[in-house]
């Protein structure tokens, strides 16, 4: 290449052949990459993770294709399809099988984010967008999408983990959530959290805690709707499936809806992600009346990254084993030191011989 570069009289023609070659590096690293990093989602870990990245990436292909079917802008569709191929490789990336067993670091996780969604708050709001954004460079995400669902599943007692410790930072973590979510003024997920809580508090053995903290969000859900006001409908953002419903698209009904309801196909399929599709169901219904955007049918990157992250935080049907093993080996005595007696016994027929 440098001689190559050193033969090119022409300044200009020497830095289009160097940015030609970095382009063409680029792509073949990303040719070598990105099915690598596929197959680590299709393979690696549980089928939670493997069933759930499929739905994301059909629910997402639909979406786009109804976008670009529709009239959409152009670069909508790529834009969210960018932001499926981030979330595939950043699932593929993250410690699933830690998350999904080891209690302390899923505490720990629980305190950070509601951490962050509290200093979230901060954050100036944007004209005619309903909560806060972070701008990174030319990006703009939304904490609340990418980081509340993975809390709440997070927040999920595994079995045998009953510290008093992580009970204390996971109630903590959920509290700040909190905090920003009423700063915010987000109504919709506070009620969302509350209702959640209060089905775990009564389908789990899980004392007082949980219902104290599912009657605290709703409380604080009846102090953030004194002054809510549903956000704007945008096109291609807000109630698609009403969108193609009123333009008379039957066509495109067809594979909105079924898509729509892959996004609750890994709850039905593994008991342990319940708490997963019980939270995805109630975003879907409260999105149909524009109260949230569509996820991923409609545009928005940080929905398609929350709810890709968050199939990390589900247990899968081998953590409770996993969990009890380790209790179990963790509970058995030492083993005995061998006794000296023996040594002792030896010694004389080592010197005899």
């Amino acid at each position: 290449m440098h001689v190559e570069l050193a033969e090119i009289e022409s300044a200009r023609a020497a830095w289009s052949f160097a940015l030609g070659c970095l382009i063409l590096a680029l792509k073949l690293s990303l040719a070598e990459a990105l099915p690598q990093a596929w197959r680590r989602v299709a393979y690696a870990g549980g089928p939670t993770a493997r069933h759930g990245a499929a739905c994301a990436s059909a629910a997402v292909l639909a979406g786009s294709v109804f976008m670009a079917w529709a009239g959409a802008p152009k670069a909508w569709p790529w834009m969210n399809c960018v932001s499926l191929v981030f979330a595939l490789a950043s699932l593929a990336l993250l410690p699933r099988q830690r998350l999904q067993s080891d209690a302390s670091l899923r505490a720990s996780l629980c305190l950070w984010m509601g951490t962050a969604l509290l200093v979230s708050t901060a954050l100036e709001p944007t004209a005619g967008l309903s909560g806060r954004w972070l701008r990174l460079g030319p990006v703009a995400v939304q904490p609340t999408w990418l980081l509340l669902p993975s809390l709440f599943l997070l927040s999920q007692r595994l079995p045998g983990a009953a510290s008093a410790a992580m009970q204390r930072r996971t109630g903590l973590g959920l509290l700040l959530a909190m905090a920003g979510l009423t700063a915010q003024m987000e109504m919709c997920w506070l009620l969302l959290l509350g209702c959640l809580l209060l089905l775990r508090s009564a389908s789990q053995q899980s004392g007082p805690g949980q219902t104290l903290l599912a009657c605290l969000a709703l409380l604080c859900a009846g102090v953030a709707s004194q002054s809510w006001q549903a956000p704007p409908a945008q096109a291609f953002v807000d109630q698609v499936l009403l969108q193609a419903w009123a333009e008379g698209s039957g066509l495109a009904l067809s594979w909105l809806v079924p898509a729509t309801l892959l996004l609750l196909w890994p709850a039905w399929r593994q008991g342990q992600a319940g708490e997963h599709g019980l939270l995805w169901a109630g975003i879907l219904l409260l999105s149909l009346p524009g109260w949230l955007p569509t996820p991923l049918l409609g545009m928005g990157g940080s929905a398609i990254l929350g709810y890709v992250l968050s199939l990390a935080a589900v247990p899968e049907s081998g953590t409770r084993l996993d969990v009890h093993r380790r209790s179990a080996s963790a509970a058995a005595p030492p083993p005995e030191p061998p006794r000296r007696r023996r040594l002792r016994l030896a010694l004389p027929k080592l010197r005899a011989r």
